[in-house]
């Protein structure tokens, strides 16, 4: 099995993100060789994305993806999140459109209580500036759920952040 047959299985039969420095200590390689068999798959047509926490190859499972637009402050972060998660969603990534540089999107794969957890803390320990702060609180997430039944739950459940046409849901 050459390298790259061997990234493929490894990252299809992880449970989470595969940190590079990871791949290239089980491949004997350098980091830098990772990065360039990554680069080599993704032309090749694999979803591979690159995260905080590793890389991760999507999947083709049956789920339901929605992007919606939402608007809420740095302040609601928390219970945006955790009203997907708990309604049994998860958030892929948030977009925001940014007048110089265009559409920006951030990989962010939050689906339980602990990722939550995790991303609120790099947020507070890293001092770093949510994306939603680029545009005004106005943001795009792609949203993940196992069905339509749930995923008419997690829009319901965040509903007081929905954005439809330009106009934001009423209640």
């Amino acid at each position: 099995m050459n390298r790259l047959n061997k990234i493929l299985d490894i990252l299809k039969n992880a449970r989470g993100p595969v940190k590079g420095k990871v791949l290239a200590e089980k491949l004997g390689v350098s980091r830098q060789i990772i990065v360039q068999d990554i680069s080599s798959l993704k032309v090749k047509g694999y979803k591979i994305f690159s995260t905080r926490d590793g890389y991760i190859l999507e999947k083709d499972e049956n789920t339901v993806r929605k992007m919606v637009a939402v608007k809420h402050t740095a302040d609601e972060i928390y219970d945006e999140l955790f009203s997907i998660v708990n309604a049994g969603g998860k958030i892929i990534d948030v977009i925001v459109e940014h007048p110089i540089y265009g559409e920006i999107t951030g990989r962010i794969d939050i689906g339980s209580s602990d990722d939550i957890a995790k991303f609120m803390s790099l947020l507070k320990s890293t001092g770093a500036t949510p994306l939603l702060e680029l545009s005004g609180g106005i943001h795009i997430h792609t949203i993940e759920a196992p069905d339509e039944s749930t995923m008419k739950k997690v829009l319901k459940a965040i509903q007081k952040y929905l954005i439809v046409g330009g106009e934001e849901i009423e209640d």
